[in-house]
């Protein structure tokens, strides 16, 4: 169910991460909404019964909602905003990412955002050769030979962006190491969460058998 990001842990969490990020100055010019996350949960009595056990699928149809966590959705304008919240239609928006126990955790969409807005990259991110940036598509984790460029800040299992040589996004990443260990020779240093690869072929799977 669509709802207005209203509470004040809401909009802190948020803001907190668009200024992370740097692209602050354009969140109070956003028309957003949340959504619950739902997360699959077997209940005791599931995993307890054997019939269930050898079935995951039955088991996994138990669902669990947990209040703080949400997905937030762009709206093209204030008018699909306010549609979303009266109507509740099934999809709403292009959604940018999850809050999940407090933390914001950015999509390939709100990582776009952020090249877009953010001219310095003065954020968290890490540019591929040609031949990391194919692999990175297929959904291949990094290695770090496969490293041009870094932020110079960059934290162990932090999470960042994967840019091209264009500085186009391919991608989500956390890092395995510190910015000093990222470009390790012949080692996977950073975990692909997300690529332009994996991510666009679902949303157009999903667009078709919508049809």
């Amino acid at each position: 169910m669509f709802k207005i990001i209203s509470s004040r842990e809401e909009i802190t969490i948020l803001k907190r991460a668009f200024d992370q990020w740097g692209i602050f100055h354009i969140y109070e010019n956003l028309d957003m909404i949340a959504k619950p996350v739902e997360k699959i949960m077997p209940s005791n009595n599931d995993m307890n019964n054997p019939q269930l056990q050898k079935n995951k699928k039955d088991v996994n149809k138990v669902k669990l909602t947990k209040r703080s966590d949400f997905e937030v959705y762009f709206c093209s304008n204030e008018q699909q905003k306010e549609f979303a919240i009266k109507f509740q239609p099934i999809s709403s928006g292009i959604m940018i990412g999850r809050v999940i126990n407090k933390k914001f955790l950015p999509n390939i969409i709100f990582a776009e955002m952020v090249v877009k807005y953010n001219f310095e990259l003065n954020y968290p991110y890490i540019m591929l050769d040609s031949n990391g940036t194919n692999l990175a598509t297929y959904g291949r984790d990094i290695m770090g030979n496969s490293i041009i460029s870094y932020f110079k800040d960059i934290k162990e299992n932090q999470i960042l962006i994967m840019l091209n040589q264009k500085k186009e996004v391919i991608g989500i990443g956390r890092s395995r190491f510190n910015d000093g260990l990222i470009t390790q020779f012949d080692k996977i240093t950073v975990d692909n969460i997300q690529d332009i690869g994996t991510y666009y072929l679902k949303s157009e799977n999903e667009f078709y058998l919508s049809k």
